[in-house]
């Protein structure tokens, strides 16, 4: 069984796909997007009955996320892999940058995983299973006008090693860092203001600055998952990188 947040758009939509195709059932989470987390879930349990079930928990605060694993362990009695998807993305120019923000990228994108991760250790023992975290190549280079983003995500990558470390040899902890697989979708929710999405003539210029040039596409992310989640039995502490070279020009 696994536990997947942020499951019902964009990456983590095609990661719960990819599982379920794969024979898993899921707990869902979602936060805002109901709509999209409940077609997901009718759609996949039309093709398995009660296979999947939903769960909602707003990441930013610690009250939701700390008894979040008990009850998404009580829906199947079990829990294999735990996918920390779940993330927020908008633009924080680092001389703009304030407290609000930096807590909020801090609390979603890296403790709310830590947090989940160390609440779903004892079950994961139990299964010998596994968690995956969802990076970014940036965590390891920096990206203009978003200095929070990447240093929550950079945070992130470190505790995939120090997971890794301390939840050995009973769970496996691993991680995968996208490139240019889905072009940023910046709403009001996500910020109060009039963030500017990427323009053509910068889509254009990240693709010609990466090896492959083309963008990936989201199954390429799920693949990957399902991969270190079931298939990579001896893998752990590690980051794949799935940006078709991407980090070979930043």
């Amino acid at each position: 069984m696994a536990f997947v947040t942020g499951a019902s758009l964009r990456l983590g939509r095609a990661i719960s796909e990819e599982l379920h195709r794969r024979g898993c059932s899921l707990v869902l989470h979602f936060n805002r997007s109901a709509e999209d987390a409940e077609a997901l879930a009718t759609r996949l349990n039309s093709k398995r009955k009660d296979s999947c079930h939903l769960i909602r928990a707003d990441l930013s605060k610690q009250e939701q996320v700390k008894d979040l694993v008990d009850k998404v362990v009580k829906i199947y009695a079990r829990l294999d892999y735990l996918i920390n998807n779940a993330s927020i993305f908008y633009p924080t120019p680092l001389l703009e940058l304030n407290q609000r923000d930096i807590l909020r990228f801090n609390r979603v994108n890296w403790l709310a995983a830590v947090n989940l991760s160390n609440s779903a250790f004892a079950h994961l023992a139990k299964t010998n299973g596994a968690v995956i975290n969802m990076l970014d190549i940036y965590a390891e280079a920096g990206h203009s006008e978003h200095s929070a983003y990447v240093a929550s995500k950079a945070a992130l990558a470190e505790s995939t090693q120090q997971l890794a470390i301390e939840f050995a040899p009973h769970v496996r902890v691993n991680g995968v860092s996208p490139g240019a697989i889905l072009w940023p979708e910046i709403t009001g929710s996500d910020k109060d203001s009039d963030a500017q999405l990427p323009s053509d003539a910068l889509k254009t210029q990240i693709i010609q600055n990466t090896a492959l040039k083309r963008l990936g596409e989201p199954n390429n992310i799920a693949k990957t998952v399902a991969y270190l989640a079931m298939d990579a039995t001896y893998s752990t502490g590690s980051i794949i990188k799935v940006d078709g070279g991407r980090r070979l020009y930043i």
